[in-house]
């Protein structure tokens, strides 16, 4: 896997938080897919909470499918045990 600066636990401007990087190809040329969690709060405090994939590259600007209104990303199916 390349290296990359980015550590499990970083946060992204868009209150993303990467939670593990795998070995999985992801879906842009080169990439891996990287296991991400919305941390980002509605105005009532929950947070999201949800689960998906995004490649390595994307991270930094990666938003939310479900509550940021993101592009899908790829599949984490088998891939997500925690």
């Amino acid at each position: 896997m390349p290296k990359t600066a980015r550590q499990d636990g970083d946060l992204n401007r868009n209150g993303q938080r990467l939670v593990r990087k795998t070995t999985a190809p992801g879906t842009d040329h080169g990439q891996h897919i990287w296991i991400v969690v919305c941390e980002r709060q509605d105005s009532a405090g929950a947070t999201c909470g949800f689960r998906y994939g995004s490649n390595g590259s994307d991270f930094f600007q990666r938003k939310c499918p479900r509550c940021q209104k993101g592009a899908p990303g790829p599949s984490i199916e088998g891939l997500d045990h925690a």
